[in-house]
Formats: structure tokens, C-alpha cells, sequence
């Protein structure tokens, strides 16, 4: 064997290692991630103007997510982001009890709560990986803005469209944290194969 084979073999047992790495050790599934999106987008229109005073109140902190995703730590902080947002957000769901002007019909509410609960089943994992503090504050605000008669659908639509947010930036930018069912086609989100075809 040369030292060029040498080499060679030894470069790809070690890109092998960091991809392995890489890796979340506790995986969510991106095709199950992308249902939620889709089913929570599918429930409502855009962000009602009438609610931006609301909304002001309530807004998502930027430093949950990170800005690129490098290393192992970094993808399950996005994990853990996109599980305990929609862990935390789910009572805030209940279809029994939506606030009084939200129009939402009852079987896509249903239908989006029922994946919510497997994507917190499939990410029981990443229970207590981050750090609770960063997104507390902001889901007291969501509360407090819920718990008032007034202001309890425009609540439950800033959190909805922060919601949106999240999980687009996380399939987007953070794409390679998740695992999908198929690789070999493009599967990059629908929602941004969808704006690329767009432009």
C-alpha cells in the first residue's frame, strides 16, 4: 500500500467520525417537524394587523436559535428549541377551549395537536438538554397575554406566528440537525422549495 492509499483510508475514517459526531444523539424526525409547520400554517391566515399592539409584548428571543449550525452542541440547542417551544406551546392548543374570535376549525386544531404530541413524543429526549430560561420569560408573556379576556386571540396568534418562525428558520437554516426519512431526492422543506421556485 502507498502512502497515498494510506492517506486516503485515513481521511475517510476520520470524516467518517466527524459525521458521526456531527450527529444529534437524540434525533427528531425533519419530515415530522415539517408536518407540524404545515398544519399549524394551515390554520389560520396571515398575522392579523389589529393584533400588533399584542404583539409587542410578545416576542420570541432571537438567542434561542443560533445563527448557523457547526457543531453537535449547536444542533441540540435547535432541537431542544423546536421540542420545548411546541411542548410549551401545546396546552396553549386546546380546541375546546380556544379564545372567543379565533375561528380555527376544530379538525385541523385536532389534527395539529395530535402531531405536536408525537413530535414530543419522538423528542422526550431532549427534555432539560437546554436551558428553561431562555425561553420562560417569554411563554409567561404569552400566558399573561392569554389569561386576559381582551387580548386572548391576539395572544394565541403571535404565538402561532412565532411558532412559524421557529420551525421555518430551524428547517431552513438548520436543516442537517434533523433526521429525514428520504435522502436520496431533494428534500429540503416544502415550504422553501416552494419560495425558491418563486424567485
Amino acid at each position: 500500500m502507498t502512502l497515498t492509499s494510506v492517506l486516503l483510508v485515513l481521511m475517510q475514517v476520520c470524516s467518517l467520525q466527524l459525521m458521526l459526531v456531527a450527529m444529534p444523539t437524540c434525533p427528531l424526525e425533519g419530515d415530522l417537524v415539517q408536518s407540524v409547520h404545515h398544519l399549524l400554517r394551515d390554520l389560520g391566515g396571515p398575522f392579523p394587523v389589529h393584533c400588533l399592539p399584542y404583539n409587542a409584548n410578545i416576542s420570541f428571543p432571537s438567542s434561542a436559535l443560533p445563527a448557523a449550525t457547526a457543531n453537535h452542541a449547536e444542533c441540540r440547542q435547535v432541537l431542544w428549541v423546536v421540542y420545548e417551544s411546541l411542548q410549551e406551546a401545546g396546552p396553549m392548543f386546546d380546541d375546546e377551549e380556544l379564545p372567543a374570535g379565533v375561528t380555527w376549525e376544530r379538525k385541523k386544531v385536532q389534527k395539529f395537536r395530535m402531531e405536536q404530541d408525537r413530535l414530543g413524543e419522538e423528542g422526550s429526549c431532549l427534555s432539560g438538554v437546554g436551558s428553561s430560561g431562555v425561553l420562560a420569560p417569554y411563554f409567561s408573556n404569552v400566558t399573561a397575554v392569554l389569561q386576559q379576556q381582551d387580548s386572548a386571540a391576539c395572544g394565541l396568534m403571535a404565538l402561532r406566528k412565532d411558532l412559524l418562525s421557529v420551525l421555518e428558520s430551524a428547517l431552513h437554516h438548520h436543516r442537517n440537525c434533523f433526521t429525514w426519512r428520504n435522502t436520496t431526492e431533494d428534500t429540503r422543506p416544502r415550504l422553501l422549495r416552494k419560495r425558491s421556485h418563486a424567485h
